[in-house]
């Protein structure tokens, strides 16, 4: 069923997840690669319809039933709506799919948003098809999911293990399990990378962030990383390796697994950040506070933006040629990447109060690829190092701003 809605004023209610363009990189993602028949034209992918543009998509879920609707915002139509329940939350999203948790449930339900884009390098390719849901993945205390390349990790803190799927066959309406990695029960995550898996491992009690990784190949060996860094949580993948923060810094994780720890900058006084936002070398890391620091993952130096207010949320394009961040009173900035200055900032929503909620409880910003298009999202943060941050249980209502500045 498509309905004609109106994309720029929604109810308060409504929370925008993200906005989707779409854009795959140089992955490989099932049917969108080149044909494999030498009779199909170039970039012909079945099943889906070609553009000419990248084609915008903006998933928002109601606050009170928890059911999401994807909107296509060149054509103003609802293309698809996915039932949910109160306690459906964003549990992660990558370019073209979200992953809604319901902690109560148990589960997590994948969805197709139906838009993306296939970089060749020389030309680029953009694509439409039908957005839907793909189905559930099943386990006690849905977390964070981090998408690679080709696979994706359900982290279930209940479990204490990530559940990682094919994502090559997402595009065939397919959720096809590869294997599992087990670290143990705690609040953790799992990232996938180079062909193998870099995941938080349980402190002493399961109610501690944690504060060491361990690396985890095909076959599930475990090879516990060197360092370790308190209260781990937020993560991030940029070029050359992964970025986790943590109480005392960031933690940065090579390709061939060694770790350094880069302490918060001085202009941070002491704060730290709960979440990482990461480009191609810079990872963008808001601060508790006030400010918000943007790291070099390859020089491991800082930028601080001097933001008199808590930076609730930051975004970085793809390719670090900008950063925006979005604080408590809702007012979004641009960032000059390389200094911090601010360049350009604008009220976008009415303030927030999400006392009693937890770090992170209001929206976030995004920066998505390819497109002149950011929205606001919930976003999570943790609240102490003795208490479980439940993630997928907060969030909090705000109007729907598609952002078309500066970018």
């Amino acid at each position: 069923m498509k309905t004609t809605t109106a994309v720029s004023v929604p109810s308060a209610a409504m929370i925008a997840l993200l906005a989707l363009t779409g854009c795959q990189g140089q992955q490989p993602v099932s049917g969108a690669g080149e044909a494999g028949a030498s009779a199909s034209p170039h970039g012909y992918v079945e099943g889906a319809q070609e553009a000419d543009a990248p084609q915008l998509r903006l998933a928002v879920s109601d606050a009170k039933t928890g059911g999401v609707a994807v909107l296509d915002l060149l054509s103003e139509e609802v293309v698809t709506e996915i039932a949910g329940s109160p306690t459906t939350k964003l549990s992660g999203a990558d370019s073209r799919y979200l992953y809604l948790g319901d902690v109560e449930a148990g589960k997590v339900t994948a969805v197709d948003a139906g838009a993306w884009t296939v970089d060749h390098g020389d030309h680029k390719h953009y694509y439409t098809a039908e957005a839907k849901s793909l189905g559930q993945i099943d386990g006690a205390e849905p977390a964070h999911v981090v998408s690679g390349p080709t696979e994706v990790a359900f982290f279930f803190d209940g479990e204490g293990r990530a559940k990682v799927y094919d994502r090559t066959a997402f595009g065939d309406g397919e959720l096809t399990q590869l294997g599992t990695v087990a670290p143990g029960p705690h609040h953790g995550v799992t990232v996938p990378f180079e062909d193998h898996f870099v995941s938080t491992v349980p402190g002493d009690r399961a109610e501690d962030l944690p504060s060491k990784l361990t690396v985890f190949d095909e076959q599930g060996q475990a090879t516990p990383i060197d360092g370790e860094c308190p209260e781990i949580h937020g993560a991030g993948v940029t070029r050359d390796g992964l970025a986790f923060a943590c109480a005392e810094g960031v933690i940065s994780v090579d390709e061939d697994f060694h770790a350094e720890v880069a302490s918060y900058p001085e202009e941070a006084g002491g704060e730290r950040a709960w979440s990482i936002e990461a480009g191609r070398d810079l990872a963008a890391a808001p601060f508790e506070e006030q400010g918000i620091g943007i790291l070099d993952a390859r020089s491991g130096e800082w930028s601080f933006a001097d933001i008199d207010a808590e930076v609730v949320s930051a975004g970085i394009a793809p390719d670090d040629s900008a950063v925006i961040a979005l604080d408590g009173d809702g007012t979004v900035y641009s960032l000059d990447p390389d200094t911090g200055a601010v360049l350009e900032k604008k009220k976008l929503v009415e303030p927030f109060d999400t006392e009693g909620e937890g770090h992170g409880a209001g929206p976030s910003v995004r920066w998505t690829a390819n497109a002149p298009m950011s929205a606001i999202r919930p976003r999570e943060r943790s609240t102490s190092s003795t208490r479980r941050t439940d993630c997928a249980r907060r969030a909090a209502s705000t109007s729907v701003v598609p952002l078309r500045l500066w970018l």
